[in-house]
């Protein structure tokens, strides 16, 4: 898998390989392994290892890290999105991961998470099941947990009439939050 490709975030400043942080990682610290990750993604102080970063990144997710949760989701979202018109199975496949662990950081508060989830539910090409009431219900959570993008892309919806009843005082006052 070409998670290297896939992964655009960057968690941590720099992070070097240490015998320490991978002890920490081999212990349980789930922000170890998050970290040992990110080093083996980009190669910092180890040679770059694909594998070896998604291993790590699911052990923190498995381990309750959200931020794993996610970084893993959006990795696997964007990759998708890169090879979905050349490999449409693998691509399909990716979504499916990608929907899992915003999924699972969604359950955990994660807004982010919330709003890539939602957008997921209303991109047939993604695999997943349109529902655009859920896409609503998770914009709708993470709008009020404060995220911004949640904000514009419910008063999208609304001014639209997107699975809803078009609102154009909903709308409105969703855009001028997300301004504030």
């Amino acid at each position: 898998m070409a998670l290297g490709v896939c992964l655009s975030m960057e968690t941590f400043a720099e992070p070097v390989f240490s015998n320490d942080l991978l002890a920490k990682a081999e212990s349980g610290d789930t922000s170890a392994q998050l970290e040992l990750a990110e080093i083996y993604l980009y190669g910092h102080g180890v040679d770059s290892d694909e594998n070896q970063a998604e291993i790590w990144a699911i052990k923190s997710a498995e381990n309750g890290n959200v931020a794993a949760m996610f970084w893993l989701a959006d990795g696997y979202v964007t990759y998708a999105r890169l090879i979905e018109d050349d490999d449409k199975n693998d691509s399909l496949e990716h979504f499916q991961k990608a929907f899992k662990w915003f999924q699972k950081a969604s359950e955990n508060g994660h807004s982010e998470s919330m709003v890539e989830l939602a957008d997921l539910y209303t991109r047939a090409a993604s695999g997943i099941e349109v529902n655009i009431k859920k896409a609503l219900e998770l914009r709708e959570k993470a709008a009020k947990l404060g995220n911004k993008k949640a904000m514009r892309s419910l008063s999208v919806m609304y001014r639209d009439g997107i699975g809803i009843p078009k609102n154009t005082d909903l709308a409105q006052s969703w855009w001028d939050k997300s301004e504030n």
